[in-house]
């Protein structure tokens, strides 16, 4: 092969890994989010029976900080979720219509996680027996490069001031 050929069959592979890469910065997801229940924002800790799990989620239906709770000013207020106060994952895509509550976030270091679940009210006897509390239930996915590592079956309750 002479060097001329070489020299063109380079150019053209180059050209089309650029093109190639041009198309695929393109195709970087982008936020979205789409809310048709506002009810369902706020500030929401994990359900758990010993309080041990920290992690939090808040929603807020135009993606700006939530107000602060008076009663505990270190609470997020920043929408995403959050595995522990100080380590927040932001939203790639959010969905809240309705009673249907969906969320996936950006990967970080490879790790990004999915929820889908259905967004409720119930009354909390040690709490109040008159006031319906918030809650948001459904499946977690933690994926690792697109791949499912775990699943749980997850529960948000509301935060209310007591």
């Amino acid at each position: 092969m002479s060097f001329s050929k070489i020299v063109k069959l380079t150019g053209t592979a180059l050209t089309f890994i650029l093109l190639l890469s041009f198309v695929a910065v393109g195709q970087q997801s982008r936020f979205s989010s789409k809310y048709k229940n506002p009810q369902a924002e706020g500030l929401y800790y994990v359900a758990s029976s010993d309080n041990s799990d920290e992690r939090e989620l808040v929603l807020s239906s135009d993606d700006k900080p939530i107000p602060q709770k008076a009663n505990e000013p270190d609470a997020p207020t920043i929408p995403g979720f959050y595995l522990l106060r100080s380590k927040r994952i932001a939203f790639e895509k959010v969905e809240v219509i309705g009673k249907k509550v969906y969320f996936k976030t950006r990967a970080v270091r490879g790790i990004s996680y999915e929820f889908r679940g259905t967004a409720g009210e119930e009354i909390i006897p040690k709490f109040d027996d008159t006031t319906p509390v918030p809650f948001i239930k459904g499946k977690l996915i933690k994926l690792k490069k697109g791949k499912i590592v775990k699943t749980e079956r997850i529960k948000f309750g509301h935060a209310v001031i007591a």
